[in-house]
């Protein structure tokens, strides 16, 4: 299977006007957000950063160091960057392009790369190939300069009679300046590759050659005005694994389902999975919503017959239990029962730390999802955030409002519920990070979540 650039044109945040106006077009968007956001410290920003040069006319593709040749060793090739020259070698090659009539092509470029670095990428779990993580966090390849630069078969031409537009992008995020930059996302995980990048292996985006994926992106602009020669300038923000980093953050933002619909079509950047029994439905409200306009999550579960109905979103990038942790969210319920129905939690592979909320009590609950005596406050319906985290081996606690030093309830670690296990059929993951709905049998406990953001960060107890 090959990851295609096959989902509709989305972006967002909230500069998205600012983005429509500017560099890139706006079509008809399936609206998402990126759902990852550089650590608060540590390598993420800038990784391999080059300009791009795009010669139409001869159907050529060079890169160069953005900064000039003064970064390369003599004899090194430009398409090699980093400091020094061996952290990333982007493949990017021209593909069949599309005349739109007049003096308008879209021009395609089909998109991967190779890790030089001496560790895998895209990750925060340690590991030995070809063993892999449960979970990926995924590389983000983003503009860090629009498209500039541009000739036309008359020579320099500029807007309006030239123009270049990047037409197809996975979303957009401020990654190195405060105005929000397209991205394409790549779901993978790649090994290090060293110096190899000439034969295949795991460290490429393309891993046809060992009997893998080919997780190629394609990259499309829109010129107007005979354009044969323009620039851009290309970056990178990616998980690097422990110990390279110590602190790796993921973000959900309710303007996307959460899980993808297939491969090509994640829905957000990195997607969820979900466990779903029962006839709970997810929907994001109000339709067709952006960024910046209110949306939300809505995940709705009626009253369970024989065994609990579970909708829940989670994920799998592992936890020791050594390490602090928390997640949070900005969220609203409506629910029908004493019973908790609405969850939001972490595990590690000793211990679960999930809240649970009903009509009366909020507190920590086991794995059956009955609360633990003592360790529950009074539900307040008015509260709209929450963060539930873990120090360490130390203890746990609930926060509301999610950045509140004062929390709402502490328990110690040892008094933690043990943590249910993977599972031993395939396609069973750990849920080390989830939220969602949990209605119990034989009670009235239907529910109502609306859930706007959710993080999560390991390697911290707190934002």
């Amino acid at each position: 299977m090959t990851h295609a650039s096959g989902r509709s044109n989305r972006f967002v945040l909230a500069a998205l006007a600012l983005m429509c106006v500017g560099a890139v077009a706006c079509h008809d968007a399936e609206s998402t957000a990126p759902k990852t956001v550089p650590t608060p410290q540590g390598p993420m920003l800038s990784v391999g950063t080059v300009m791009v040069h795009v010669d139409m006319k001869h159907h050529r593709i060079t890169t160069s160091p953005i900064s000039g040749s003064p970064m390369l060793a003599p004899g090194v090739s430009g398409r090699f960057f980093g400091a020094p020259t061996t952290e990333i070698e982007y493949a990017l090659s021209e593909q069949p392009f599309t005349d739109l009539g007049a003096t308008d092509i879209e021009y395609n470029i089909h998109a991967g790369f190779s890790n030089l670095l001496d560790f895998a990428i895209g990750t925060n779990s340690p590991h030995t190939y070809p063993s892999f993580p449960q979970d990926t966090m995924g590389v983000y390849m983003y503009f860090i300069i629009a498209p500039a630069n541009i000739t036309s078969l008359s020579g320099p031409c500029s807007p309006p009679t030239c123009t270049v537009t990047i037409d197809s992008v996975d979303g957009a995020y401020p990654f190195s300046s405060t105005t929000p930059q397209p991205y394409v996302f790549f779901k993978t995980i790649l090994e290090t590759g060293g110096l190899n990048a000439q034969r295949p292996g795991p460290f490429k985006t393309d891993q046809s050659a060992i009997g893998g994926i080919n997780y190629f992106r394609t990259m499309s602009f829109h010129t107007h005005g005979n354009v044969t020669d323009f620039t851009f300038g290309l970056s990178m923000a990616a998980a690097w694994v422990e110990p390279r980093e110590n602190r790796w953050k993921v973000f959900y933002i309710a303007d996307s389902l959460p899980n993808r619909t297939a491969f090509p079509n994640l829905r957000s950047e990195p997607d969820w999975r979900v466990l779903g029994t029962g006839g709970g439905v997810s929907t994001i409200q109000p339709a067709n919503c952006t960024f910046g306009s209110g949306c939300k999550l809505r995940l709705v579960s009626t009253t369970a017959s024989a065994s609990p109905e579970t909708l829940l979103y989670y994920r799998s990038d592992s936890l020791r239990a050594s390490q602090s942790a928390y997640i949070a969210a900005t969220t609203t319920s409506s629910i029908a029962s004493a019973s908790p129905s609405i969850f939001l939690g972490l595990k590690d592979p000793d211990k679960l730390v999930q809240m649970g909320i009903s009509t009366t009590l909020t507190g920590f609950t086991d794995s059956t999802g009955a609360f633990i005596p003592g360790s529950t406050v009074a539900t307040n319906l008015g509260r709209t955030s929450y963060r539930v985290s873990k120090t360490g081996t130390t203890n746990a606690s609930i926060f509301s409002p999610a950045n509140s030093a004062v929390p709402l309830k502490t328990i110690s670690y040892t008094s933690l519920p043990a943590a249910p296990g993977r599972g031993v059929n395939p396609g069973d993951y750990d849920r080390f990070f989830f939220f969602g709905n949990v209605t119990q049998p034989t009670t009235a406990a239907d529910a109502t979540s609306l859930w706007t953001d959710v993080n999560y960060e390991i390697g911290v107890a707190g934002p």
